[in-house]
């Protein structure tokens, strides 16, 4: 799954729950949950494996997604002001919301193989549901529709 998707969620999940103690660990469980939906995203694996690399136009994706994640999680964050205690709140459980993959990129930014994120890669490998590009693109463009309606 993009990481807007992820983003969004986590922060509407602790925007819209408060307690950080529960709302923060939704969050990031959230994660995991959106990668059994169908889904596409650009499939950095078979990419790394077949060039070595990821190509540009694949790094201006990531770093485009990137962008408009911060974004949105600041927008949502942006609705619980002035409370800057909740705002942080907020945009923690954007983040949660996204860990896992952020933990990821060293494997596919860099030649650094770290065991328990590699371990971790295996597991989101194992939990994917992909989904060809109009309906894997469909499905997340629902999902944050139905979370900013549940949000604004």
């Amino acid at each position: 799954m993009l990481e807007l998707p992820h983003t969004i969620v986590g922060a509407a999940i602790a925007a819209k729950i408060g307690n950080p103690a529960l709302s923060l660990p939704l969050a990031l469980a959230s994660h995991f949950a959106l990668d059994l939906l169908p889904h596409w995203n650009p499939h950095l694996n078979t990419e790394l494996n077949k060039f070595g690399r990821l190509s540009n136009k694949t790094l201006t994706f990531i770093a485009t997604d990137v962008f408009l994640s911060l974004a949105g999680g600041l927008l949502i964050a942006s609705t619980v002001l002035p409370d800057q205690t909740k705002f942080m709140y907020v945009i923690t459980g954007a983040f949660m919301g996204v860990l896992p993959d952020v933990l990821e990129a060293p494997h596919f930014l860099t030649s650094l193989r770290i065991w328990p994120i590699e371990k971790l890669l295996k597991f989101q490998k194992s939990i994917q549901n992909d989904a060809p590009p109009f309906l894997g693109i469909l499905t997340q463009v629902l999902l944050l529709a139905a979370v900013f309606a549940w949000v604004f």
